[in-house]
């Protein structure tokens, strides 16, 4: 059995579970008898209205510094609405909002940090295996470090490839080109990086040891340090 609280939500997020009340298929919704009759008592057509209002709202809201689903997955969405034939993006949202993904971002914070908006999309889209790789994780990485670029200490949970720096968070996409993506002193970077410059960002190796490894002289290896120590991506050298 399911708490009413739960089933409430169920209701206004879950097609699938909103389809069984209304349908009357009750012995599906995991309620007690006296829960039922409690959420017999609704009126369905205020619950449907309210229902597509939060549908519109979770697609259409802007949403911190990334501005919302659709500003923040353009390419992504548009495969989607190719590959489905699912222009209004219903689809979409009756299976996004039934997702794993999404229950970790809608759910978890009841209890908890839970995912971003930005990072349940991405899983969702990862998951579903729409349009290119690099593409999911360029819009994804791009518009996480917008968010935290506005919000450094944020209400979920950040993970790979996105780590703490300095003075914020970064993150070095994995696909081809690698590239950076930035949130740092309140503000948003992004820019490409070389082979050296991926290495250096994110291996525990010494400077040194990295310059040798790709053949780049002192004067570089200097550079970049001083450059991403200034944008308060890496620590400032010992003074031990």
């Amino acid at each position: 059995m399911i708490s009413l609280d739960v089933a409430t939500d169920r209701l206004l997020h879950r097609v699938s579970y909103r389809q069984a009340f209304l349908e009357e298929r009750y012995d599906e919704l995991e309620l007690s008898e006296d829960d039922l009759a409690a959420l017999q008592q609704l009126d369905r057509q205020q619950l449907v209205e309210t229902a597509n209002s939060v549908r519109r709202s979770l697609l259409e809201r802007k949403h911190r510094g990334s501005g919302g689903i659709r500003a923040t997955y353009p390419e992504t969405i548009t495969a989607w609405q190719e590959q489905f034939d699912d222009p209004a993006l219903s689809l979409f949202l009756d299976r996004f909002m039934e997702s794993e993904a999404f229950y970790r971002y809608h759910e978890v914070p009841h209890a908890g940090f839970g995912l971003s908006l930005e990072e349940a999309t991405f899983r969702f889209f990862e998951d579903e295996g729409v349009g290119e790789s690099a593409v999911r994780e360029r819009e994804f990485l791009a518009g996480l470090c917008k968010a935290l670029a506005l919000n450094p200490q944020p209400a979920f949970t950040v993970g790979a490839p996105v780590q703490r720096g300095v003075a914020g968070w970064f993150a070095v996409s994995r696909s081809e080109p690698r590239s950076l993506f930035a949130a740092v002193n309140g503000r948003y970077v992004q820019g490409a990086l070389t082979p050296f410059l991926v290495d250096l960002l994110t291996s525990d190796q010494p400077p040194e040891d990295i310059a040798a490894t790709h053949g780049v002289p002192d004067e570089v290896v200097g550079a970049a340090l001083t450059r991403f120590r200034s944008l308060g991506l890496l620590p400032p050298p010992s003074t031990a």
